[in-house]
């Protein structure tokens, strides 16, 4: 309609003022021989074009395609001919051009740096067949036929023509400072493109939205692209609504009618995105967290939908009639698939994401792991509550020592049904340098996705040196999970046992140890029996026997035979009543002497020995100090056995009293085993 109104105003303005002279014209050449046998400049029936490329050296000629440009073996990637040799406005350009077998490439046209086009479009596709190609357009100055091809083939050109105005004066025409506009779905206020009107004078212009043919009137709906020609400017200004939808786009030209006569633009596309939904979002990477762990999701100002099974298999996809996510997703202890999707208010929806995740059902208190020959991290990895980072295992040979700490950041996390009060592990170096020595970290975290420092232990020695660390920090009262992770590496680490809120302890066959632990130890339902020392009179020391034993107190340790039993380690609160104990703790600096006794296996047995003044008793052991005895040796005297036995060891006890077999028969002394003095049994 608009293009319409143009012309009949330009009617007017002929019936009015007179027609304007303005004529066109071609120039043409058609290759009848080689021209060019190198890059540079040829006049072509009058007409300079240089040509220039990209590659290719060779040149030649074919009676059917015309003029060769490159070859198989030395193509031209990119080339063009290049003329400013023709004046006015022009309009059309024609290219006949081809390409070898198998050619894929393209030609393009451009005047004044303004891209014409073929078919709507600024490049056309070669073919092997000689074709006219014509771009069209509205320009003036230096012309630029250009060629790009992916392939390694020949180029030909045939001929090339040029309609251009001339005569009395140039022909009006409109150029546009861009033909194509890319807009995203948010709104668009007030844009211009560049419009310059060429030979016209009192001109009136306008815009009209076409079809993609750039002929047939619209017919689709355009109402949310505002254009209009500027008063002021009389550059095309155009706003754009935000879009609620799919991706739409318009076309439209302008027009102007002058005293020169009419001109038209070429097609201006402007295509505006469609509506995006953001996916959505979720606040933990695939991967293994503890049971219980909340998995949310989020995608601002939209909707979001879900599928998940827990049996591994894969979720349907979803659609708005899934599950809608209104709360976070907690973590059972198997492994969970979700797939989401967001929609908006007007049901545009978002891709789907998927995760899955795998929940690690809580380790029950006290925890502990130990490297077999025939156990390694496949074996760690299977029980209750374990995850882990570890890819391979060290040889059987290294056992117990099977976790490979290889690399910084290699873990285990074990995840707990109660707070960690102590973590006891056991390492060895395998292998590499020893200069700085390596380092594991111990960490606790309340929900197993941030961890803190507790400590940190250094292994520095030669190869296949051994270490046994137990944590002295506390863990805060709401952690729940422990990682072990490995923070500096030297040499390589294998790790052979991993104890939390037990402590390893181990006697041998002798069945007798004092000990002492920075952590309180429950021994209620342990194979070993603990006693503090109540008294020491005479040649024996009473023992009597306790469960939950505080921290830092010394105990005598006993077992009938060879053991090595994780002893699980409590709050402290309610431990038994040790204030008679007169077992001491060595801090390492404490030498023998008068009343000063440790235990040890020596002539008369297993028992407490006097020290010798120039021996320092170890740190951490227990060792018995009295004043009201000066005897070498001191026996074991378990009156308060719960059992009723009471046991001595090796050697002479002085009795005084009569002594009887279970039999009721008197004996001149004890004999070996069960014994009954005073009343009281005694184990001999």
């Amino acid at each position: 309609m608009k293009q319409k109104l143009l012309k009949s105003m330009l009617l007017l303005c002929i019936l009015v003022g007179g027609v304007c002279n303005a004529w066109a014209t071609d120039y043409s050449y058609t290759f009848s021989s080689q021209q060019y046998a190198a890059a540079g400049a040829k006049t072509l029936n009058g007409v300079s074009w240089i040509m220039a490329g990209t590659g290719g050296s060779f040149f030649g000629y074919d009676g059917t395609k015309g003029q060769q440009f490159g070859s198989g073996n030395k193509p031209f990637s990119a080339m063009s001919l290049t003329t400013s040799g023709i004046s006015g406005t022009i309009t059309s350009v024609v290219v006949n051009t081809s390409g070898a077998s198998s050619i894929s490439g393209t030609v393009a046209v451009s005047v004044d740096g303004n891209n014409f086009e073929c078919n709507d479009k600024t490049t056309a596709s070669l073919t092997t067949t000689a074709t006219d190609y014509e771009f069209t357009g509205s320009a003036s100055g230096e012309i630029v036929i250009s060629w790009a091809q992916s392939s390694k083939k020949a180029v030909y050109v045939k001929s090339i023509t040029v309609t251009y105005s001339t005569g009395g004066g140039s022909e009006p025409s409109i150029t546009l400072g861009k033909n194509t506009v890319n807009a995203t779905e948010a709104a668009v206020s007030t844009t211009s493109i560049e419009v310059t009107y060429n030979n016209l004078t009192n001109y009136i212009a306008d815009v009209n939205f076409y079809e993609a043919d750039g002929t047939t009137d619209a017919t689709y709906d355009h109402s949310w692209l505002t254009a209009e020609i500027n008063g002021s400017t009389n550059n095309l200004d155009y706003s754009i609504e935000a879009n609620t939808g799919a991706a739409r786009t318009v076309y439209l030209k302008v027009y102007a009618v002058g005293d020169e006569g009419e001109a038209e633009s070429s097609l201006i596309t402007i295509t505006q995105a469609k509506k995006s939904v953001a996916s959505p979002e979720f606040n933990l990477e695939g991967g293994s967290y503890m049971q219980g762990t909340e998995i949310t999701l989020t995608s601002a100002g939209n909707t979001i939908y879900y599928n998940m099974t827990t049996d591994g298999t894969d979720p349907a996809t979803p659609t708005s009639g899934s599950t809608l996510y209104s709360e976070p997703i907690a973590l059972g202890n198997s492994t969970a698939k979700i797939w989401a999707i967001a929609y908006d208010t007007y049901g545009n929806k978002s891709s789907v994401v998927k995760r899955t995740y795998t929940g690690v059902a809580l380790a029950s208190l006290p925890f502990s792991w130990t490297g077999t020959k025939d156990a390694g991290k496949a074996d760690l990895a299977g029980k209750t509550g374990v995850a882990l980072s570890l890819a391979s295992d060290y040889a059987a040979s290294n056992a117990p020592y099977r976790l490979k700490f290889d690399d910084e950041g290699k873990y285990v996390t074990i995840y707990l049904d109660g707070k960690p009060e102590a973590v006891h592990f056991t390492a060895k170096l395998l292998g590499g340098k020893a200069d700085t020595g390596s380092k594991i970290k111990v960490q606790g975290s309340d929900d197993g996705l941030s961890f803190t420092d507790i400590e940190e232990f250094t292994m520095k020695g030669a190869a296949n040196a051994t270490f046994e660390f137990t944590t002295s920090n506390a863990f805060a009262p709401t952690h729940r999970a422990v990682k072990l992770v490995m923070s500096s590496k030297d040499q390589n680490v294998g790790v052979g046992t991993i104890s939390i809120n037990c402590i390893p302890v181990t006697l041998t066959s002798e069945g007798y140890a004092t000990y002492a632990s920075t952590y309180p130890l429950d021994f209620t339902n342990s194979n070993i029996k603990a006693y503090i020392a109540t008294a020491a009179e005479g040649s024996a020391v009473n023992l009597s026997a306790v469960n939950k034993v505080p921290a830092n107190t010394g105990v005598v340790l006993n077992h009938d035979g060879e053991i090595t039993e994780n002893i699980p380690v409590f709050d402290g609160k309610n431990a038994d009543d040790v204030s008679d104990n007169l077992l001491l703790v060595s801090d390492g600096k404490v030498k023998g002497g008068t009343g000063i006794y440790a235990l040890a296996n020596k002539n008369h047995g297993v028992g407490f020995y006097l020290v010798n003044s120039s021996v320092t008793i170890p740190n951490g052991k227990a060792y018995l100090q009295t004043t009201a005895n000066t005897k070498e040796f001191l026996n074991f005297d378990f009156s308060d056995d719960e059992t009723g036995i009471n046991t001595v060891n090796g050697s002479e006890l002085m009795v005084n009293s009569p002594i009887y077999n279970l039999s009721g028969q008197r004996m001149s002394k004890l004999q070996k085993g069960i014994n009954i003095v005073n009343g009281k049994k005694v184990l001999f």
